[in-house]
């Protein structure tokens, strides 16, 4: 080994350790050999030692832009000249060359790491091996954001290109496999991690209440266990189980539950995961079907699953933290010292986790097929939870693609399947061998697992021994006093901390402003700028779910963090400093939101609240909606404000255990109750469909008009507030507070004040939201009805006019939105037509021949054209006849 190649070793190991370490093993395994090059006119041949050549073109190696991947290393200099040639604001380069011969004689004869610009990361991928190529992106592509390494520019050596295109070729998708694993695993969004450390606050009872994870292992061990999806094979044998339940530790998932039911056959347990509005899809049915079999199974939740989840089951619960998720490891295991499992991202992964998790000593996954039917359309068996229209139209639209298939073949998956199986390929290996095994009799290859049917698994694993229930075992429920004081303390450190981060953005905070300071040299406002670098990773590395929240907002900025990053012209700056004060700013708001739900549970845990707290506990659904009422009642009546107060926290949590959408027996005036609690603590969401349930019961009632107007304008303010992932409904916001008007139109002006209000919130929405460019239209049309609404306020009717004709640019896209608003244009044009403001009189006479002028487009869309307009025409001189298209009247 020469010093060269001995010195770029060196350098790998800092930077790939597995990687050099595989090269090492490799090296000793070549035989000795030396490459021959021939010299032509317009390049070089260059034959390795085994024999196969490719040719070398002489081209212009300069290039341009941030990121590149760079598809063969050539012969050297070949890779030394094209990394010379990087421009001076190039930040990463990954080289993707399957022979490492090629690599080892590059390495040997150029100093590859040298010829970098400064600050440019260099990774290369040689094998395909998961490992390797995670260590690859975790150097190379994710600290710098893995949406900027997207635009990366890629050059081809053409002539290894020719002689092992297919190679390549499998190393780059390997790549992008992972990158494109990499910006799944971000999560869905800061907002979706956020509403997990909600429900997992209101969750608290539950998790300190529920079965211990030891007795699980105690009672589960070494038992075999099948795990059941809802794929569409499952039809295929899933009857197999009937009167085999004992033999088995059966695990279903969420939407496998209720076929599994229906077929007599009991689970042991069944695992939820989702963090939004999956309790909906699954629980409601079951729990109306079959409310006595629920009791004798397990339900095993995430903390981040919707808190009625756990709190309306009526059998033995298990709510644990994701392992994977930094957030709820955070929260369930640093501050809570609770369980928690490896839950991979779906709920089959959580099933097969929390098998293996629990002991079993074999387990076989069915209905896990991670593809469509062979008819390429069928998505779940027949009955599955899942089968939702909204459900199908969402795994139909993916982008689909073919992997290999069970029994031989391809079949057809899409993109979230395809994400979803290299999951499962990732964590089997943490199993050991002969642990899991595919049998689902159609679907998807999981490397990883045995292959087998389920006949064959249950008669070589089944258990001679009966799989006990964990109601029918000794089991430990609850925590006890010790364990409470211990979190209490906990909580405290972990509110510490949020003032320690708190402290740090206000130095950050700082040293923006440094950079941005006028008359300042680039040279200083960097040095200012790497003391935020610095100050950020302090912060990140303060808090792991703080960190992880910020991830997103991280990656989704490393554009404009990399172009700017030189702070070279004022532009560069404000830009520079504009993304940094705004992370800031979602960091203030993130930290708060924690510090409040940690406020929450350190009050839940109180003593001085464990009287009003617990003495409802044991009841759920109808039997908690009298004394839930009555709790509504004293806590608005007494003007009470304090909802971590013992009565406060008493109906929050009885607000878990009861689903006041669908619970009979239930009054309106308790869900407009229970709605502007749930607004107090932050949730409108939730709070909207309990007011939209009042709303149809009291629909075609009498009441005072005092009060239907208090109702629309609460309900106003509810559908115009945010609720993390769920944006604010500042139309329908809009509408309610008309309808309250016109109930008490002696309440005008105080209701028009509170729709300026909204107006305004609507107006700071549209300037803050981050819209990817195919919304932008959304977003204009948006600002165009906020504009016309701000104009009718002001009694500005030519400028409301004006805004609303301006939304014709959405009509085809956009057809629900802009055609009621062009209706109201017409309408309202032809009735203010002739009226004695020159100026409101013009603009009518503009708005409706606009409206003439875009006829052919709103004909095909239903729109009623007002006999008026005949006349308008007909003074103009314009010969027009009526006639019926489709029961519309068209000039």
């Amino acid at each position: 080994m020469n010093s060269l190649l001995r010195k770029n070793l060196e350098e790998l190991r800092s930077r790939q350790p597995l990687l050099a370490e595989r090269i090492e093993s490799e090296m000793a395994k070549l035989e000795p050999g030396d490459f021959t090059v021939t010299d032509v006119s317009s390049g070089r041949w260059v034959k390795d030692p085994s024999g196969k050549a490719f040719f070398e073109r002489i081209v212009d190696h300069s290039l341009s832009g941030d990121c590149h991947m760079v598809l063969g290393v050539g012969y050297p200099p070949y890779l030394f000249k094209v990394l010379r040639g990087l421009p001076k604001e190039a930040l990463a380069v990954v080289v993707i060359e399957p022979d490492l011969r090629r690599l080892l004689a590059t390495f040997s004869m150029t100093s590859v790491y040298m010829a970098l610009p400064r600050g440019c990361r260099l990774s290369f991928v040689v094998w395909g091996e998961t490992a390797l190529v995670d260590e690859a992106v975790a150097y190379n592509v994710v600290p710098l954001g893995i949406f900027l390494f997207t635009q990366a520019r890629k050059l081809v050596h053409r002539g290894i290109a020719e002689v092992e295109g297919e190679a390549l070729s499998a190393l780059e998708a390997k790549f992008w496999d992972v990158v494109r694993y990499r910006v799944e695993s971000l999560g869905n969004s800061p907002e979706d991690t956020l509403l997990g450390i909600r429900h997992g606050a209101l969750n608290l009872p539950r998790i300190l209440e529920g079965v211990d994870g030891k007795d699980l292992v105690r009672i589960w061990k070494d038992r075999p266990a099948v795990c059941v999806a809802s794929g569409p094979s499952l039809k295929r044998n899933v009857d197999l189980l009937k009167g085999n339940e004992d033999r088995f530790l059966i695990v279903a998932c969420d939407t496998a539950l209720l076929p599994l039911l229906r077929r007599g056959i009991v689970p042991h347990a069944v695992t939820t995961i989702e963090r939004n509005l999956m309790y909906e899809v699954w629980m409601p049915s079951v729990l109306e079907e079959f409310p006595e079999e629920c009791r004798g199974i397990l339900l095993v939740s995430q903390s981040v699953s919707e808190p009625i989840t756990a709190g309306r089951w009526p059998g033995p619960v298990f709510v644990v933290g994701k392992m994977d998720s930094p957030a709820d490891m955070w929260l369930v295991n640093d501050v809570l010292k609770k369980n928690t499992m490896l839950s991979g991202m779906s709920v089959a992964h959580m099933s097969m986790c929390f098998a293996v998790g629990v002991g079993a000593s074999k387990v076989a996954l069915i209905g896990q097929d991670l593809s469509f039917d062979d008819d390429g359309e069928t998505t779940h068996m027949e009955g599955a939870a899942s089968l939702t229209p909204d459900g199908i139209a969402r795994e139909l639209a993916y982008p689909r693609l073919e992997v290999e298939a069970i029994g031989g073949g391809r079949v057809k998956t899409h993109q979230m399947w395809y994400y979803f199986l290299q999951i499962f390929e990732r964590i089997l290996p943490n199993f050991g061998e002969d642990k899991v095994f595919q049998c689902s009799e159609r679907g998807a290859v999981i490397k990883g697992a045995g292959c087998m049917p389920l006949r064959e698994f249950m008669a070589r694993f089944g258990d001679a021994q009966r799989v006990p229930r964990v109601g029918e075992e000794d089991v430990k429920f609850g925590s006890a006093e010790s364990e409470v004081s211990g979190i209490l303390v906990r909580i405290g450190r972990a509110k510490s901390d949020i003032s320690f981060c708190l402290d740090v953005l206000d130095q950050m905070e700082e040293e923006i402003n440094r950079v941005s300071a006028p008359a300042l040299a680039p040279a200083r406002r960097r040095q200012h700028a790497m003391k935020v670098a610095e100050l950020l990773d302090r912060l990140h590395g303060a808090n792991r779910a703080l960190a992880f929240i910020g991830q997103s907002y991280t990656h989704l900025s490393g554009v404009v963090i990399a172009k700017t990053r030189f702070l070279e012209t004022m532009e560069d700056v404000r830009e520079w400093t504009k993304v940094h004060l705004d992370m800031v700013s979602s960091h203030r708001v993130n930290l708060g939101f924690m510090r409040q739900w940690l406020d929450y549970m350190e009050a839940m845990l109180s003593l001085n609240v464990e009287g009003e707290v617990s003495m409802y506990r044991g009841l759920r659904d109808g039997d908690l909606l009298e004394p839930l009422g009555e709790a509504l009642e004293r806590f608005f009546e007494s003007g009470e404000s304090d909802l971590l107060s013992p009565l406060g926290l008493s109906i929050s949590d009885m607000l878990c255990r009861v689903d006041l959408e669908r619970q009979e027996g239930v009054h309106p005036e308790l869900l407009w109750m229970a709605a502007k609690f749930l607004a107090l603590q932050g949730r409108p969401y939730e709070a909207r469909r309990l007011m939209g349930r009042a709303y149809g019961m009291w629909h075609d009632t009498v009441a005072p008009s005092e009060v239907v107007a208090d109702f629309f304008i609460d309900w106003a303010a509810i559908e115009a507030s945010h609720d993390l992932v769920r944006a604010p409904q500042f139309e329908l916001a809009i509408s309610l507070l008309d309808s309250a008007r016109d109930v008490m139109p002696q309440w005008t002006e105080r209701i028009d004040s509170l729709k300026t209000q909204v107006l305004e919130s609507q107006r700071r929405y549209l300037d803050a939201v981050k819209l990817v460019p195919e919304y932008d239209l959304q977003r204009r049309l948006m600002e165009r009805r906020n504009a016309a609404q701000e104009a009718l306020l002001r009694q500005d009717l030519p400028r409301a006019f004006e805004e609303v004709m301006a939304m014709e640019e959405g009509l085809e896209k956009y057809p629900g939105d802009v055609v009621p608003h062009l209706r109201w244009l017409s309408k309202t044009a032809l009735d203010c037509l002739g009226c004695d403001d020159p100026q409101v009189d013009a603009a009518c006479r503009r708005a409706i021949d606009f409206i003439w002028e875009i006829r052919d487009r709103l004909v095909p869309l239903g729109f009623p054209f007002d006999r008026r307009m005949l006349d308008y025409l007909r003074d103009k001189g314009v010969d027009v006849v009526e006639i019926q298209v489709e029961g519309s009247q068209v000039p």
